[in-house]
């Protein structure tokens, strides 16, 4: 995949070539595994005295040889797909995150958790969106040539850094410290060159993005360091263009930039940890690994597959075909891999039985309509985060001025969207009979309840304060910074909770749904907080606005202690009358 020229003429160069679409290709394991049986061929064509150009001719190009693979095993395509999905996903994700926080009027806590979290976040959704596991692997397999220059990973994004930080150190040394008179519009001219260099600095990332996918997986650590040069280059036109907003103008403006300029140590960090990985300095992390599939994983994928098409009861009964078929294979002695291999994957599995029963396909639940609307739910809560960060400008005053109603629209809409994409009843029936590891613990619900608590007790505080204090420094302050790291906590439990829905139980649905609704009044309450001034007006405050904000939150109790029970009624078998 991504090769271009002519077709490889050596061995060294076939097998790169061959390694390149088969980490594109294939899963991990089975990449390696098809790896070895082509260079295997390579050594019994040598010791039969053909040479590299023979083997090469008998075994034809790269590109047809794994065509021919994937023809033979269509479900690797779907596996690919589903693969680029989850990891594009989690990478708009981040993209949506760092819109919300870089793009706010107040250089505020979220931007500065945003500007720690988001490069190493993002870089690891894009480490595996790229196939970096199963790159690095076969890279060192093939004893790639390791030709990558530190010039462009390295050299250059540091180097323009350390300038860009030394000329604004001089210029404010001169201006600030030794009188010295600078043009009246020194201002813009740095401005416009911090933002030159964040282009170049982007151009670079993404050329490496391309060498990193057509040639070797070494260049990704230069895409980490020369995102990390961006970003700090456009904090540091923050210190020029928003000097009254930025919480660090008290201090020296020789530091204020030097703080603005964090984000490339956050990127040269997370670069340098890549690099260790990539190069087999150090062995990739376990959560970058493939697992190793075992029974009930795969039963679980079987399951959630079968049901796009089949009813709970049908499901079943094709998971008990399956546990038997199992059951005899393990009692003749055959090992777990044998056996998945033997069965397929579980794609594999379910389009044998779309073949066998033509009707089957009739039937299919077609997910778009709810992904859609789920997407929907996610934009309104997405808006409750943009109205408190950026205040009522725009579309953000209506947020404003319906948020009570927005929040509890969002987590209707995401509960309805979510029971309908994850398939509860049918899912709750089958892990009824066909029970899996991954459930729900009782923190997974508490902690709305703590941070809802504390957010109450906060806003209440404020409330009984005397005129004059309500709402200043540094009460305010606090006030922001509580409901926003509640809000980062929420979020973070939010995409846990869902992912593990998608993989393990659907248990921790309820918990989701909890979480949104805790988030959603959370944001009503500091929207209300941001824009308002107490001045001691406690008892209409408290009945005029702080009692409605619970309804969203309200909401989200209720239905997931309604979802929670249709899950625990769901396969219960009927007591006969």
């Amino acid at each position: 995949m991504f090769s271009f020229g002519k077709p490889p003429v050596t061995r060294q160069a076939w097998l790169e070539s061959l390694a390149r679409r088969l980490a594109w290709a294939f899963p991990e394991a089975q990449a390696k595994d098809i790896f070895a049986d082509y260079r295997e061929q390579f050594d019994v064509g040598k010791d039969r005295g053909k040479s590299d150009h023979e083997i090469i001719e008998a075994l034809g190009a790269p590109s047809e040889a794994v065509k021919q693979l994937m023809e033979e095993d269509p479900s690797a395509r779907t596996e690919l797909l589903r693969h680029c999905l989850l990891w594009g996903a989690a990478l708009v994700l981040c993209w949506a995150f760092a819109w919300v926080t870089f793009g706010g009027a107040y250089i505020t806590t979220i931007l500065w958790v945003g500007i720690w979290v988001f490069l190493p976040v993002s870089s690891a959704a894009l480490f595996m969106l790229l196939r970096g596991p199963a790159r690095v692997a076969l890279e060192q397999a093939a004893a790639f040539a390791k030709s990558v220059s530190p010039a462009a990973v390295y050299c250059i994004p540091a180097g323009a850094v350390l300038a860009a930080v030394a000329i604004q150190e001089i210029l404010l040394l001169s201006f600030l410290r030794l009188k010295v008179m600078l043009p009246e519009n020194i201002g813009p001219i740095i401005v416009t060159s911090l933002q030159l260099f964040a282009l170049a600095m982007a151009l670079l990332a993404m050329w490496l993005l391309f060498r990193s996918a057509t040639r070797s997986i070494l260049y990704f650590p230069g895409i980490v360091h020369a995102g990390g040069a961006a970003l700090a280059s456009l904090a540091m036109t923050g210190y020029y263009t928003a000097v009254d907003l930025d919480p660090y103008s008290g201090l020296p403006a020789e530091i204020a930039v030097l703080i603005r300029a964090t984000p490339y140590l956050v990127g040269l960090a997370t670069a340098c940890v890549f690099q260790h990985w990539v190069d087999g300095s150090k062995p990739i992390p376990y959560c970058f690994q493939a697992k190793n599939a075992n029974w009930t994983d795969w039963q679980h994928r079987l399951a959630v597959t079968l049901l796009g098409w089949f009813s709970a009861e049908q499901t079943i009964e094709i998971l008990e075909d399956y546990q038997e078929q199992f059951e005899l294979s393990r009692e003749q002695g055959k090992a777990e891999t044998d056996i998945f291999a033997e069965m397929g994957c579980p794609a594999t599995v379910v389009r044998d039985l779309l073949e066998e029963d033509r009707k089957a396909r009739l039937r299919r639940k077609n997910p778009w309509p709810w992904g859609i609307l789920c997407a929907f739910a996610g934009w309104l809560l997405l808006g409750l985060v943009q109205s408190f960060e950026w205040g009522g400008a725009g579309l953000g005053h209506y947020f404003d001025e319906h948020k009570i109603q927005i929040g509890v629209l969002s987590v209707v809409l995401g509960t309805v969207s979510l029971f309908a994409l994850l398939h509860v009843r049918e899912r709750a029936a089958v892990e009824r009979r066909f029970p899996v590891e991954k459930k729900p613990t009782v923190w997974v619900f508490l902690l709305p309840v703590i941070l809802a608590a504390l957010t109450n007790g906060l806003v209440l505080y404020i409330c009984q304060l005397p005129f004059g204090q309500s709402f200043y420094w540094p009460v305010r302050f606090y006030a922001v910074v509580g409901i926003e790291a509640s809000v980062l906590i929420l979020f973070v439990l939010i995409v846990w909770t869902l992912a593990r829905c998608f993989s393990g139980s659907v248990r921790y649905l309820p918990a989701t749904i909890h979480a949104i609704g805790c988030a959603c009044y959370v944001l009503c309450t500091g929207i209300y907080c941001m824009h308002l001034d107490f001045e001691g007006m406690f008892g209409r405050i408290l009945y005029s606005w702080f009692l409605p904000a619970l309804l969203p939150y309200a909401a989200g109790v209720v239905l997931a202690a309604g979802v929670w029970l249709l899950i625990r009624s769901a396969g219960k078998p009927r007591k006969e009358s």
